[in-house]
């Protein structure tokens, strides 16, 4: 116990320290920590420097509500129907032993304002260290670090919605949508477990690519209502630049997930690696309209050079 305390000490210290550390710095020294190099953030031309450019010039103001996993629950309803949502069994700011106690299990504890931070609950587990551990993750602060500007202006909160899944974590389908068009689709398999991860195109062809996880050697089955996903995933995009959008698939009807707008803080390491530039290339952002000032005036501010 002691030396669990001593490591969350050790981590709220780092994010302090972090803190303090202008975006710009931030966001070059993550990147060199994942990619070895730093981006090229004055002309930029992979998309993993597109995202980073993107998340230190675009505060896109509909974004907050939006990556909030509480409040997009609204707008998801309003675009698509209630019946694409999961139900919220609880939200609040401190979850309890006996509030977990009174829910129905199994069920799924999350932060509404970060990544990564799930946890599944049944009648057999330990209610109170559940809650212990979600209340912890309220001290972790997105944005700082990673500089994802829309997770730095939403309240904190933990929820509770009911597990989806049968046996074991049901595949996550995410959708990646540029420009209101989904390109590709993610699909992550025993993401707590023995974590798999494969790509499709719309039409469900298996593209050659990998990034972050090992994939597999047998093709996943394509949802049931892959028509539908797809067309909810873009009509949620429409008026977005990026944004990815993660949907399930259950026998009875598909149902939202999240929405993200820098997968991965951006850092997506692909294999092979010229999928980063080719996937770059075939993106406007930024749009030769507007960026040229912008550009400028960033590589300015930070002694960069752009290019001519």
């Amino acid at each position: 116990m002691a030396v669990r305390r001593l490591k969350w000490a050790t981590k709220l210290a780092y994010l302090e320290l972090l803190r303090r550390v202008p975006d710009a710095v931030a966001v070059n020294v993550d990147y060199f920590r994942v990619f070895g190099r730093f981006p090229n953030l004055a002309n930029p031309q992979l998309f993993s420097e597109k995202m980073q450019h993107l998340k230190l010039l675009d505060h896109d103001p509909r974004t907050p509500s939006l990556v909030d996993k509480v409040r997009v629950k609204d707008f998801v309803a309003d675009k698509l129907g209630k019946q694409w949502l999961i139900p919220t069994l609880w939200h609040g700011e401190h979850l309890t032993e006996d509030i977990l106690r009174d829910l129905p299990k199994p069920a799924v504890v999350k932060a509404n304002h970060s990544s990564a931070q799930v946890k599944f609950i049944t009648a057999n587990s330990n209610l109170s260290s559940v809650a212990r551990e979600a209340n912890g993750w309220l001290n972790y602060d997105h944005h700082v670090v990673h500089r994802e500007w829309a997770y730095g202006s939403v309240k904190r909160e933990l929820l509770v919605e009911p597990f989806i899944g049968e046996d074991q974590a049901p595949d996550d389908y995410k959708f990646w949508v540029f420009d209101g068009a989904v390109r590709f689709i993610q699909v992550d398999h025993g993401r707590f477990g023995n974590h798999t991860r494969q790509f499709y195109s719309p039409s469900w062809g298996r593209l050659e690519f990998k990034m972050n996880y090992p994939d597999t050697p047998a093709n996943v089955p394509a949802p049931r209502h892959l028509s539908h996903m797809i067309a909810a995933a873009s009509k949620l995009a429409e008026g977005f630049r990026f944004v990815r959008v993660d949907l399930y698939d259950t026998p009875q009807r598909p149902l939202f997930g999240e929405m993200t707008f820098s997968p991965e803080a951006g850092l997506c390491r692909f294999e092979p690696a010229a999928f980063d530039l080719e996937l770059g290339e075939s993106w406007s952002y930024p749009e030769s309209s507007d960026a040229t000032a912008q550009l400028k005036s960033f590589a300015d501010a930070f002694r960069l050079r752009p290019s001519k």
